[in-house]
């Protein structure tokens, strides 16, 4: 079964998924060096609205994750530049902190240790 988004899944996983997505298309506008990162976020977020383990473990631990220590990092080294420069990468930081925050909710791991493949 091949679905974008899994309308049984709770919200909080429908929002990490929707979140993946979104994060991935921005984050493959942009030129940098992490695409590789957004595409795992991209794949991570339709295999999990597909109900499998691996895409939920993808999606969370790896992509999730590590794309917000990588924007902390990027931020850390912005800071003493401008104010503009500080705002810009705060914004930067709101979509993968949403996406791990959701997906690592505990409803959200109850849920893809009850029912996934």
């Amino acid at each position: 079964m091949n679905q974008w988004l899994n309308r049984s899944h709770p919200m909080t996983l429908q929002a990490g998924v929707i979140l993946g997505y979104i994060s991935a298309v921005f984050g493959l506008l942009q030129p940098q060096f992490f695409f590789i990162l957004y595409i795992g976020i991209g794949a991570g977020a339709f295999v999990t609205a597909n109900n499998k383990r691996w895409g939920y473990y993808l999606l969370a631990v790896c992509s999730s994750i590590v794309a917000v220590l990588l924007t902390v990092v990027l931020v850390a080294n912005v800071l003493s530049f401008s104010i503009i420069g500080v705002l810009l990468s705060l914004n930067r930081m709101v979509f993968p902190t949403a996406l791990a925050a959701a997906v690592i909710h505990t409803q959200s791991r109850e849920y893809q240790k009850i029912w996934f493949d």
